[in-house]
């Protein structure tokens, strides 16, 4: 996945929403580090409150909506319990079916991961994407 941004999403200034969630005992691995699928649930809880506060019903997944196309996440830190969540998220280039989000999820101020998902816009019905309203597109791109 090729962003099309110098953005660092480890910055926590580069976000103007925000997400908060808890590292849960249910997310720990023998080690007591989250797991790696608590990870991309952060991400998931980060990007469909994202989506939600653009377009609320988008992500309901009743007829049209966003589809996830691909999930990019890089490992920086072990995360501990017990521990409050904040993810960022933010829109790094918005297509004409899709948008591609970038997000940090950090613990205090340490960024101990970042994520980047390729939307696409689709009638989940027919299983085909379809082109954004524009008015959906400009609401993408005030988060750009």
């Amino acid at each position: 996945m090729n962003a099309v941004t110098e953005l660092d999403l480890r910055q926590p200034e580069i976000y103007r929403h925000w997400t908060d969630d808890l590292v849960r005992f249910a997310d720990l691995d023998r080690l007591n580090h989250v797991n790696n699928v608590a990870f991309a649930t952060y991400s998931e809880s980060g990007r469909v409150d994202f989506l939600e506060h653009l377009w609320p019903g988008c992500t309901d997944g009743s007829g049209i909506g966003w589809v996830i196309a691909e999930f990019k996440l890089k490992y920086l830190a072990a995360g501990h319990y017990p521990n409050p969540v904040r993810i960022g998220t933010r829109v790094l280039h918005v297509g004409n079916s899709s948008v591609v989000l970038g997000q940090g999820l950090f613990i205090g101020d340490n960024c101990f991961a970042t994520a980047e998902s390729v939307l696409v816009w689709a009638d989940t019905r027919q299983q085909r994407s379809l082109p954004m309203d524009e008015a959906l597109k400009q609401q993408l791109q005030l988060h750009l």
